[in-house]
């Protein structure tokens, strides 16, 4: 069994062993685009690059073999310098969208395209998960968000935007009766968080902490929580669906104190018995240390967002880790598309079938008929793609690399389920394998040469055809979400709608 030295540390592996395979065993990350379990190693990404020491050359770890007396390192600066070229090249010909232009403008930063899909399906729990989590309190916020994501609809550019607001408040009504697991915490951390201000910042904040397991009490100066929303008028904002969503937010377990205003001298208790301080109100301490503001706002859904954010510093300020992120995340956007792009993309996406779908016993049947006209421009692994993921981690340049040929939105898919959308593609071909991998009698294949080489379906035969056996796997396994499902999200895109916030 050879004997090798990665990043100064021995080992043997047994022979025919990669490199690759020999550092994730050590527990050793090298990152890859083309690498799939149960597939030959492509070579086509050369992100996995390792760097070996006597020689000075750069080897692709997924296909190059130890060998007896190897010494290899898989982070130092040549090896990282390489990897952010090769991501600068792949993102600098990315045409797509990693956030729908609609969750990218929601300042709570919900999860928009996904609550769309799971209402058309009649998926209607997992929509309940979507838009509580994503925005803590959807019903008044169905009331009072100005609803500043429906502007960029493209929907909108198309003909008409889509009734967001009006979808996640239906869906909050029917989830506050039917959904009680919700209300499910993680186990408890032994953590104690307090929060001062019972406004709608406040009270997100104490939502996803309390979520999270950290035991949370609430400080309020007014004898009910609510904030500034407490001065609308009934016709703007019933009290009842107000008070039933903060009655919401305190069956999680957290403890409300009203009639009691925090000054500078009465913190001092809070600070000493308290794990982490949410400040949601004005003058009462500057931020620091285990101090997180959560400023309100003059928007509503602002106020969420902002709460959100301040509970996921703290949540990791609890868990030792360094409360803000270092590293800003990839964001591409595939800007305006012209009116002929809309239409291809309203031709694929848009679910057309009688309504309602088999099944779903015609619950919500107007808010599943207006889901329906999501043009679903959001990535499907916004959360999970490993080119935005490894993009983000490596601070690479947006569109370092620029091009004269104007590119074309493109997405292919008829009638069936399964959709490819050529501009987020980079050509991996762990499509190709795997659907060869599955005997699929025609498959998908390499088409052109050099830069023009594109993946094809060969006889100009539909898709669903070509991946009758693989499809499953290939969407699981392409790093980009460039084909996908038509209805279905990445299960872990949902969760992080609890994390995310502006």
């Amino acid at each position: 069994m050879p004997n090798l030295v990665i990043n100064n540390r021995a080992v043997e592996v047994a022979e025919g062993t990669s490199l690759l395979k020999a550092a994730r065993e050590m527990g050793i990350e090298v990152p890859t685009l083309c690498h799939w379990e149960g597939v030959r190693p492509m070579n086509s990404c050369m992100l996995c690059v390792v760097r070996e020491v006597k020689s000075g050359q750069l080897l692709p770890s997924c296909s190059t073999l130890v060998r007896e007396g190897m010494e290899v390192e898989t982070d130092g600066s040549e090896v990282c310098e390489a990897r952010k070229e090769v991501l600068e090249l792949l993102t600098s010909e990315h045409l797509g969208d990693c956030e729908a232009p609609c969750s990218h403008t929601c300042p709570a930063s919900m999860n928009i395209p996904a609550m769309m899909r799971q209402i058309y399906t009649g998926d209607l729990d997992a929509a309940a998960f979507t838009v509580t989590n994503g925005l803590v309190f959807p019903w008044t916020l169905g009331y009072v968000c100005p609803a500043p994501c429906q502007n960029p609809c493209r929907r909108k550019q198309y003909d008409s935007t889509m009734q967001i607001r009006e979808l996640h408040k239906a869906v909050a009504e029917k989830a506050l009766k039917d959904n009680p697991e919700l209300l499910e915490c993680l186990p408890d951390t032994g953590k104690r968080v307090a929060i001062i201000g019972a406004g709608l910042a406040g009270m997100a904040a104490a939502w996803v902490l309390r979520k999270q397991g950290h035991a949370c009490t609430v400080y309020e100066k007014e004898s009910v929580a609510g904030g500034k929303l407490r001065r609308l008028p009934e016709k703007a904002l019933p009290a009842a669906v107000l008070d039933t969503e903060i009655a919401w937010v305190a069956r999680l377990g957290i403890d409300f104190f009203h009639d009691t205003e925090i000054t500078e001298e009465s913190l001092e208790p809070i600070l000493e018995s308290s794990d982490a301080v949410i400040v949601a109100c004005k003058g009462v301490a500057k931020p620091g240390g285990k101090i997180f503001p959560a400023a309100e706002h003059k928007l509503a859904v602002r106020c969420v967002g902002n709460g959100k954010t301040a509970a996921l510093w703290a949540d990791r300020y609890l868990r030792s880790m360094d409360p803000r992120p270092k590293a800003a995340v990839f964001d591409s956007k595939a800007g305006k598309l012209a009116k002929t792009e809309l239409e291809t993309m309203r031709a694929v996406n848009e679910n057309r079938e009688a309504f309602p779908p088999a099944g779903t016993n015609g619950e919500l049947a107007d808010a599943r008929e207006e889901a329906g006209r999501c043009l679903h421009c959001d990535c499907r692994k916004r959360s999970t793609c490993n080119l935005r993921r490894y993009a983000s981690e490596y601070g690479v340049e947006k569109r370092k690399y620029t091009t004269t040929e104007e590119r074309v939105y493109q997405v292919i898919g008829g009638d069936g389920d399964v959709i490819f959308e050529p501009g987020k593609c980079i050509k991996c071909g762990l499509c190709v394998e795997i659907a060869r991998k599955h005997g699929e009698e025609i498959g998908l294949t390499f088409s052109g040469r050099g830069f023009d080489v594109e993946i094809k379906v060969p006889f100009g035969r539909a898709l669903d055809q070509a991946l009758q056996a693989s499809a499953e796997e290939c969407v699981a396994a392409c790093p980009t979400a460039a084909i996908s499902f038509r209805n279905k999200e990445d299960a872990r895109n949902c969760h992080t709608a609890l994390y995310t916030g502006k």
